[in-house]
């Protein structure tokens, strides 16, 4: 009876570490988006003046 309850508990302690795997690349991936348009943002700033036009009106990073 140990054994199958053991079994059990390990299965969905698997479903769930899988679950939280998930949800951590999720994470990350946004994570790495956010960089990217940081980063893209800091190359549009010229020290004294925002290069705010060279981007369309509209359009987003």
């Amino acid at each position: 009876m140990t054994a199958r309850t053991d079994n059990k508990e390990d299965i969905i302690i698997e479903e769930l570490v899988g679950a939280a795997e998930i949800v951590l690349e999720e994470v990350d991936s946004k994570k790495d988006l956010k960089e990217k348009r940081k980063i893209l943002k800091q190359t549009l700033y010229d020290g004294s003046e925002k290069l705010k036009h060279v981007i369309p009106k509209g359009k987003h990073l």
